[in-house]
């Protein structure tokens, strides 16, 4: 039987520009130059009669034909990979592809991914660290965790609640006993979650407190880790510092007055290679966020 194949080039440069949503980052992934993946492209578009990019100023974006025709490249690149590395007698293990936030993958999945590994040792996992929105990530993914709703095809899996927490070495030395005594210690921030010490102040009935002084890092984790090594008093999620409040290495304060913050949310690509796998993952992370509870660390 004859087949009617379009060129195989032409689809690699299609395939990594629309899971990459970059003509740049494509050619990087290729080794090629952004004008050999726009040349290819128009090839492909042509040969289809099909417009599989709509092209503006600012960048490159699938239109409908181009999206559903890179989830079936996608897959059919991903087939033929897989089915290369095995006559090869390489590993084939599925691999997903997950983007999260850092301070959530260090402290919370990290931990217990050797659950999920044992129980399907045939799915490999990569992990990326990322807050940016899914619409603006270029780096391809089969799922997404981010802090609240992600659409509607999005699953809730973790509920947090968040308070102050400090080593308790510091708090031995310059006790805290109501919201007021704060103000003698320094406040830490993260930039990644810049409001928290404002909502909870206000929560907490003292909105005009700022602390003796105040200590701002990019990512969450290096908040928390600061305030273990007793530099100051930082915002603490729930799920994130619950393993440092079991160790002892930070202690919560005023549990009475947890804030609540938004869930965290899983939702798989639609342009996932692998569905059942991912649906698999996802079903772990909904047993892994019931078995470690939503309350506030106490």
């Amino acid at each position: 039987m004859h087949r009617r194949l379009p060129p195989l080039n032409a689809v690699k440069a299609f395939e990594a520009t629309g899971r990459r949503g970059s003509l740049t980052l494509a050619a990087s992934e290729l080794g090629v130059t952004h004008g050999a993946i726009s040349r290819q492209i128009r090839i492909l578009e042509s040969w289809l009669g099909a417009s599989l990019f709509a092209r503006d100023g600012r960048g490159v974006a699938l239109t409908a034909e181009g999206q559903q025709f890179l989830i079936e490249t996608t897959r059919v690149l991903d087939d033929l990979a897989r089915a290369s590395e095995q006559l090869a007698g390489r590993d084939a293990r599925e691999v997903l592809r997950i983007s999260a936030p850092q301070t959530f993958t260090m402290r919370w999945l990290i931990p217990r991914l050797p659950r999920f590994t044992s129980q399907h040792p045939d799915i490999e996992i990569r992990l990326s660290a990322s807050i940016e929105p899914l619409e603006t990530l270029c780096e391809h993914f089969d799922l997404a965790i981010r802090r609240g709703h992600l659409g509607e095809t999005s699953t809730a899996f973790l509920s947090e609640t968040c308070l102050p927490v400090a080593s308790p070495d510091l708090l031995a030395k310059r006790p805290v006993g109501q919201v007021a005594d704060l103000a003698a210690h320094t406040l830490l921030h993260a930039e990644s979650v810049a409001s928290l010490w404002a909502l909870w102040l206000r929560e907490a009935g003292m909105p005009d407190l700022a602390g003796a002084a105040q200590l701002r890092f990019e990512p969450l984790y290096h908040s928390l880790q600061a305030a273990i090594d007793g530099v100051g008093i930082a915002m603490g999620p729930s799920a994130l510092v619950a393993a440092d409040v079991a160790a002892g290495r930070l202690t919560p304060l005023f549990p009475q007055l947890a804030l609540r913050m938004e869930d965290f949310h899983v939702v798989i690509s639609r342009t996932c290679h692998s569905v059942r796998h991912a649906r698999l993952f996802q079903t772990w992370l909904l047993q892994e966020g019931q078995s470690s509870g939503s309350q506030a660390p106490a």
